[in-house]
């Protein structure tokens, strides 16, 4: 097994990190602090652990921002989550643990594709969020084997993976969609309906590719070795400014 970087950049977060990272983009923007606030109760290797302690930095900025009932709101989530990754790892069996990793993981790689491919799918974003959000989103793709070749060396079984995996996407973006849909009111609209942010977000999936990317990752015949790229993705995403923002781009070495 290749030996795994484990870097550890120090950004400075500012205190006046915006709650909504592209204001002509409200759902992306939740999308992205949702993705940001479900993160730091994956501490299953050492990439993994930078990427929590990174976002717990910017979740507490984004929180402080948010109004009293939201921020009480938001952290009743966070804390439903860490209770539901405490639980799996004492109740749930090794094989379920690392189908679940595996299916997100998979997850991951597809979004992490989708928002770093140049030109066509970039996201626009403040700059305070583009440069963290870009080193993250590298390191998916970096480490994107890991969980499966562990999954198939431990266990191995397609159905099982296939089932477990199909469940982890689903509660994970469950989780994801409803601190989004926290965002969104708090900051953008109030009336919106959870269940609106949630198609919404499904629509954006399909006309960028991470949908179909998934849905793909779930076949027998899917392995993240058997994907193509062209190289290796930097640390970090360059800056490309579309009008006016820094666009994430991929970059290869």
């Amino acid at each position: 097994m290749a030996t795994i970087t484990v870097r550890r950049p120090q950004f400075d977060f500012p205190s006046d990190l915006p709650a909504v990272p592209s204001p002509d983009d409200p759902q992306g923007s939740c999308e992205t602090v949702g993705l940001s606030f479900t993160l730091p109760f994956r501490a299953f290797s050492g990439q993994e652990a930078q990427h929590c302690k990174n976002h717990a930095l910017v979740n507490d900025i984004v929180r402080n921002q948010l109004s009293d009932p939201a921020a009480a709101e938001m952290r009743a989530l966070e804390d439903g989550l860490e209770a539901d990754y405490r639980r799996f790892t004492a109740e749930k069996s090794l094989a379920f643990n690392l189908a679940y990793a595996e299916g997100f993981e998979a997850m991951t790689f597809s979004l992490a594709r989708t928002g770093m491919t140049a030109r066509d799918t970039g996201v626009d974003r403040d700059a305070k969020w583009t440069e963290p959000m870009g080193w993250h989103l590298a390191e998916e793709i970096e480490h994107r084997t890991v969980t499966f070749d562990v999954q198939e060396h431990v266990h191995g079984k397609y159905p099982h993976r296939l089932a477990v995996g199909t469940w982890a996407r689903l509660h994970y973006l469950g989780c994801l969609l409803s601190m989004a849909t926290v965002v969104y009111r708090d900051q953008i609209d109030p009336d919106i309906s959870s269940w609106r942010v949630k198609w919404q977000a499904i629509q954006r999936g399909w006309r960028n590719g991470s949908l179909q990317g998934t849905l793909a990752a779930m076949s027998p015949r899917c392995n993240p070795r058997k994907v193509t790229l062209s190289g290796h993705p930097t640390t970090y995403a360059r800056h490309r400014l579309v009008r006016n923002r820094p666009r994430l781009t991929l970059q290869w070495e």
